[in-house]
């Protein structure tokens, strides 16, 4: 997923594709047992831990750059899928992603 950092939605994925909205959305949810939003989302989190490597750049700074532009909405989205807070996981994780 090249794109992960942009502003995408499942209708613009879909048109770049040819097909429905809807059908992309089966085609997904058969084939990969996720929805779209969960498969960006879990992309935008694995490239998050990643960029948390470096001790430099702030969480709200790592969440732009995978392509949230409201932080708040990126550390729910960490703390789900994760299980701790974005903060939480670079320190237990001594900034090594």
């Amino acid at each position: 997923m090249e794109h992960y950092a942009q502003r995408l939605s499942l209708q613009e994925v879909a048109d770049h594709c040819y097909v429905s909205q809807w059908h992309l959305s089966k085609l997904l949810n058969k084939h990969l047992k996720q929805s779209f939003y969960d498969l960006l989302n879990a992309e935008r989190v694995f490239q998050a831990k990643h960029l948390m490597a470096d001790p430099s750049l702030r969480i709200s700074e790592v969440a732009e750059r995978v392509g949230y532009v409201d932080t708040a909405h990126f550390s729910r989205v960490f703390k789900k899928l994760e299980g701790v807070s974005a903060g939480e996981w670079r320190n237990l994780h001594g900034g090594k992603g």
